[in-house]
């Protein structure tokens, strides 16, 4: 733009600015219209505003609430930063209120740009900032472009400005990407580039969100289809078997992961009409069949399954044994809430390698043993273990060994025959060994079972057979055992008060839990999940956390350790209204009103001098995993669980080591 047509727009500013008149040939719709809006909310045009952020909520909330955004955006604001590189410009990423999140862009750009208050933190929006190309995009949910004197504020016409909503799956507004740098270093072309990028950031938004919304529906399915009491089968097309709930996997005596993508007629064999007719896509009203070569029955009803043109595209049956064949068999397991490892959140080095030493147990049929504190979440391991295992469809069995008595125990694992003693069932009871055959048994608190029971149960281990309490006869049993206990065995075995033996049989694979207090980074991931749990639980939309609330949080010692921290929410849950957000004043923590002991320490006689800041605990997270990587970046930051660009940009924040020296051992000996 020549100098000429500079003047004169600055005199069309300048008019309007003294009496209100619009030169309509010089000032576009647009900004004619923000000018407007700009006068209505009386911000100053000569008043430079210091654009501070919206005071109820601060930027430390919003990068919280943002994870998603900034995780998706990053790469792309990385993108521009780079192509910006060199230039007085920088990129600029902004909430759907104006709230500038993160900006890039060289030294020179960044301090002056600074001087105007554009920087994390602070708010741009038209009523704060006058005519600029966030606030003004905000406005018209359009790309919009910004030229020096167009700006309202006369403080930032040195500016140029190119800004592009970002859309979220539903449509909604949820964030502005800008460009903005010296208004001498003007091009058109810039608003297209912005553009371009913003749309990107979008689509890949949105297939997050689908995916997300897809998982689950898929988790939803599967839920339903394992609760109900019914055999479920479904079949596509070509009559093969795309699901088998647990139960259905039970009555066809076969594992529901083996008899997925197999044939159904290789399953059922020929003598099954009703999952023949499925198969076909054809409509079966409820009738008896056969199964198998043995003559197990059962009594069931199938459905097609229909595309919008009529065709059929798969099938889907219920079925259940006929009552006298049912009578006869095991009793069912009984199934409590499923976890897998998706649901082990959390980025620290403990939870990490625990969580990695855990996918190896599941791969292998190994005895497990998992050790941890009361409330650390050994359970939680121990399902996830399960369902990444060979045997998931299977049964998983758990027995609490510190809840029964001694004279209950040894009943409860290995059942008892009829008439074995006064009050016995007619008929005997099969113990949760015979009930997990062909799952996992999980002995929890293992470490308070009585010696004579642990003698046989490593009988047990080691036969892989048992027999009923007043019975000779032995049945071989196909299980996996994975015990837990907050106890130290091997001390215990040490001390005579475990059998040595058993100790050797359980420890085949070892797990350590780590407590709550060794991984306060997690503290926010941990929330973010308990929170929309208890809020589904109890009806409520999901609270938001405030920082000060979670400060207060990853400052205290969790000696009940992930249990307690769900108590602690919950009953602030509880306190707060709905739609409430959790704030300091609703946390009842006991640190308020007696010291939290740090474990292995002293009492420190300040309170507050063992209370170390996030920021702290990041950097010397990072420190000593570069240590321990000898500086490789990529090493480094697959060790923490995030980015290299993101550890790149940490290591420059915290200013650990000079970029340059990083980058090289990044790529480490050989271009490796």
């Amino acid at each position: 733009m020549s100098s000429r047509n500079i003047a004169s727009g600055k005199r069309a500013w300048e008019r309007y600015v003294e009496g209100d008149v619009v030169d309509q040939r010089l000032v576009r719709a647009e900004v004619a219209n923000s000018w407007r809006r700009c006068r209505e909310l009386h911000v100053d045009p000569l008043h430079q505003p210091d654009g501070a952020a919206d005071q109820s909520r601060s930027l430390q909330d919003r990068l919280y609430q943002k994870q998603q955004l900034l995780r998706v955006a990053r790469p792309f604001l990385q993108d521009l930063s780079h192509f910006v590189s060199g230039t007085a410009f920088q990129v600029v990423l902004a909430d759907e209120e104006g709230l500038l999140l993160e900006s890039l862009g060289d030294a020179g750009i960044l301090l002056r740009t600074k001087r105007v208050n554009l920087c994390p933190g602070m708010n741009w929006s038209e009523a704060t900032k006058g005519t600029n190309a966030i606030g003004t995009a905000l406005v018209e949910r359009k790309p919009t472009q910004i030229y020096a004197w167009e700006h309202f504020c006369e403080g930032n016409q040195f500016l140029t400005c190119s800004a592009a909503p970002i859309a979220d799956a539903s449509g909604n507004l949820v964030a502005v990407l800008d460009v903005s740098g010296e208004s001498s270093d003007f091009s058109p072309h810039t608003l297209g580039m912005v553009v371009a990028a913003a749309r990107a950031i979008e689509n890949q938004l949105r297939l997050e969100q689908t995916s997300h919304r897809l998982y689950l529906m898929s988790r939803y399915t599967e839920a339903l289809s394992q609760g109900i009491s019914d055999g479920l089968i479904a079949v596509d097309g070509n009559g093969v078997i795309t699901e088998v709930n647990a139960r259905g996997g039970e009555i066809l005596g076969m594992s529901p992961s083996q008899a997925k993508g197999s044939n159904l007629q290789k399953v059922c064999g020929d003598r099954a009409p009703l999952l023949r007719a499925m198969a076909a896509g054809e409509e079966g009203g409820s009738e008896e069949l056969l199964v198998d070569q043995q003559g197990r029955k059962v009594r069931g009803a199938a459905a097609a399954l229909r595309d919008e043109r009529g065709g059929v595209v798969g099938a889907v049956a219920l079925f259940h044994e006929v009552a006298d064949r049912q009578a006869e068999r095991r009793p069912a397991a009984p199934r409590g809430t499923r976890y897998r490892f998706d649901d082990i959140v959390g980025t620290s080095p403990a939870i990490s390698a625990a969580r990695e030493r855990a996918r190896q147990a599941a791969a292998s049929s190994s005895t497990v043993l998992v050790l941890g504190e009361s409330g650390s979440g050994k359970e939680l391991f121990v399902n996830a273990i399960h369902e990444a295992s060979a045997r998931a469809g299977r049964p998983l069995v758990a027995i609490n060994c510190a809840s029964l008595p001694e004279s209950l125990i040894e009943s409860e694992l290995f059942g008892y025959a009829e008439g074995s003693f006064t009050g016995a069932r007619k008929g005997g009871q099969a113990g949760k060994f015979e009930i997990a055959n062909g799952g996992t048994i999980f002995l929890d608190e293992i470490g308070d079972m009585s010696p004579n029971v642990q003698a046989k149960l490593l009988r047990v281990l080691q036969e892989r057979k048992v027999a009923r309490i007043g019975s000779a006869v032995e049945v071989p049993v196909d299980i996996r055992v994975v015990a837990a206990t907050h106890r130290d065995l091997r001390a215990e075995a040490e001390r005579g008060r475990f059998r040595e033996d058993l100790y050797y049989r359980l420890a085949v694979l070892e797990i350590v839990v780590p407590p709550l207090r060794d991984r306060l980074e997690d503290i926010p991931f941990i929330v973010e999940r308990i929170v929309a749990r208890l809020a589904a639980r109890l009806g409520r939309p999901p609270a938001r956390v405030e920082g000060a609330f979670l400060d207060k949080l990853c400052a205290y010692g969790w000696p009940g350790n992930v249990r307690e921290l769900e108590n602690v929410l919950e009953r602030a849950i509880n306190r707060a209204g709905d739609g409430s957000a959790l704030s300091v004043d609703l946390l009842e923590l006991p640190g308020d009103r007696r010291p939290a002991v740090a474990p292995r320490e002293q009492i420190p006689r300040d309170p507050q001098a063992s209370v170390r800041s996030l920021r702290d605990m990041e950097k010397q997270a990072i420190a000593e995993a570069l240590s321990a990587c000898g500086g490789n970046v990529l090493k480094a930051a697959q060790k923490l669980g995030i980015g290299r660009n993101t550890l790149y940009r940490k290591i420059e924040r915290y200013k650990l080591a000079p970029p340059e020296t990083l980058r090289r051992s990044a790529r480490g000996p050989a271009g490796t």
